[in-house]
């Protein structure tokens, strides 16, 4: 035996909403706060002072390596100034040397990757290269 009666609402009892206001508003998934992923309510605002925030396009790939590459010119600079017959280019932060300008210092040069033109041209002036 129940200790207390439910208490009935009989106050919207044979209107068609119940007191939902209109047939619409209680229906489907917009109607829910969180529709509009985690912000729910607040979605309009995320939009409008950060947007920063929904910038995010496409898929992340974890074994992508970045590439930060040198012209030939731009060695030839660096080894006028410092005044080196070898150089590393880890060491200066780069890990590929690209063929584009020209060099006219034969050089030693370590690097991680190199295209064929700089290996040709570094070579034809009398400078070597090792990868790794």
């Amino acid at each position: 035996m129940r200790r207390y009666r439910k208490k009935i609402h009989k106050k919207y009892r044979g209107s068609r909403t119940c007191g939902g206001g209109n047939t619409k508003n209680r229906r489907g998934k917009g109607s829910r706060m969180t529709s509009k992923g985690t912000f729910g309510r607040n979605y309009m605002h995320f939009r409008k002072y950060c947007p920063e925030h929904y910038i995010k396009k496409g898929f992340n790939n974890p074994n992508r390596k970045e590439v930060h590459a040198i012209t030939l010119t731009e060695l030839q600079k660096i080894v006028e100034k410092k005044g080196l017959k070898e150089i590393d280019l880890k060491e200066f932060g780069y890990n590929k040397l690209i063929g584009s300008g020209k060099i006219t210092i034969p050089v030693i040069v370590h690097v991680e990757k190199i295209t064929e033109s700089a290996l040709k041209k570094i070579e034809s002036v009398g400078g070597q290269v090792i990868t790794g």
